[in-house]
């Protein structure tokens, strides 16, 4: 029989974080977290959601011997529901042994949990906001994973339908191979539309004076520009400069694309990172005592970079502002030595950017992710 224990302690959230990466041990695709963060993600006080914008709950699952054999994450994004007049929860953090009993017992704690806070759906997995870990990985088992998104067996997928759980949306993602050169042809059509609308793109590449301009202004910019994608709830500001501080090693200005207009305001920005997928396996997802040199060294290579997120603000979109950032900052992975350029998350229906991705440059999917979703009331 299985035993449901909420996770109650920092001894038990430890457990819940260091579960994952047992049950992953030796799969060479699997990319563990940072095990810092996700103990943090989870830990009241310390947490940027839980308390702010947020109401969390997690579980372990134990088999008769007192194994630990699965876990899951229930949480309530208050900006969501409140943005979306919804009451929907989100499950996170889902991983189990490949056993139904197991899954059931996980699912269904969530969902009475949802239901007595007077939730009426489910879906995920989500994390806290569209930037945390999302989406089960249905498509693209053979492929290393990013460090930003998650690694997860096939047969997650059959056991979430097996308990009722139905596709709610889809995400691709997709490996570009950047080019030797430039383009003349793609270089010449963005300068002419960067003209055309009177922008440019920012010269500073000191990283703090750069942050200290510019950081409020893209951070508003991506709200904005995200605001009516799926699951996508505004950053709080505390959400913002956690988010600064978890990834500010890795920026690296080479990497980073801000469109301005003549007065100064950003109309579209484009962010990537080394990536550091292969460093955090070394590292096993530890900081310390060594594993930041492991993520360090990683970084430097480059051969690989994680294309993170191009915004634009919504009166620049659909006017070539995406070509021009993708532009600049492909000129500069060519100089840099890039290989490859991994995609963010993108869902399935954003033709435009998937055909900017398909068309001009070679490209392959990767990738692709499922949300789920589950009515916890029947509808009349």
């Amino acid at each position: 029989m299985i035993k449901i224990v909420p996770v109650t302690t920092k001894k038990l959230l430890k457990k819940f974080v260091d579960f994952q990466p047992s049950l992953y041990k030796n799969n060479p695709y699997y990319v563990p977290p940072l095990r810092s963060d996700e103990i943090t993600f989870f830990t009241p006080g310390k947490s940027a959601h839980i308390g702010e914008d947020a109401i969390a709950k997690c579980w372990l699952a134990y088999d008769d011997n007192e194994k630990i054999v699965g876990r899951v994450a229930g949480i309530i994004q208050l900006n969501y529901n409140k943005k979306y007049n919804e009451k929907r929860v989100r499950f996170s953090r889902f991983d189990c042994i490949n056993d139904l009993e197991v899954a059931r017992a996980l699912m269904e704690t969530v969902e009475s949990w949802a239901k007595e806070q007077g939730m009426t759906n489910i879906h995920g997995p989500m994390g806290f906001n569209d930037l945390d870990r999302e989406g089960l990985l249905i498509e693209g088992f053979e492929e290393l994973s990013t460090f930003e998104t998650q690694y997860s067996y096939p047969y997650y997928k059959d056991l979430l339908e097996k308990l009722g759980y139905t596709k709610d949306v889809d995400w691709l993602e997709y490996q570009i191979t950047v080019p030797e050169t430039t383009d003349p042809r793609n270089t010449k059509l963005s300068d002419v539309v960067e003209k055309r609308l009177h922008l440019h793109e920012v010269t500073e590449r000191n990283k703090k004076k750069f942050l200290d301009k510019y950081y409020g202004q893209i951070f508003n910019l991506l709200d904005e520009a995200y605001g009516d994608l799926y699951s996508t709830v505004p950053l709080t500001e505390k959400v913002r400069k956690n988010l600064l501080v978890q990834f500010n090693l890795l920026i690296d200005m080479d990497f980073i694309s801000v469109l301005v207009d003549e007065k100064d305001s950003v109309v579209a920005v484009g962010v990537a990172f080394p990536s550091i997928a292969k460093g955090v396996q070394k590292a096993k997802g530890k900081l310390f005592p060594f594993g930041f040199l492991h993520i360090l060294r990683s970084a430097k290579k480059c051969e690989v970079v994680d294309l993170a997120l191009i915004g634009v603000r919504k009166d620049y979109q659909s006017k070539g502002a995406t070509a021009i950032i993708f532009k600049n900052m492909l000129g500069r992975f060519i100089q840099r030595g890039v290989k490859i350029c991994e995609t963010n998350c993108e869902l399935e229906d954003n033709y435009k950017v998937q055909a900017l991705f398909n068309k001009v440059y070679e490209s392959k999917l990767a990738r692709r992710r499922r949300a789920y979703q589950k009515d916890l009331v029947k509808k009349e």
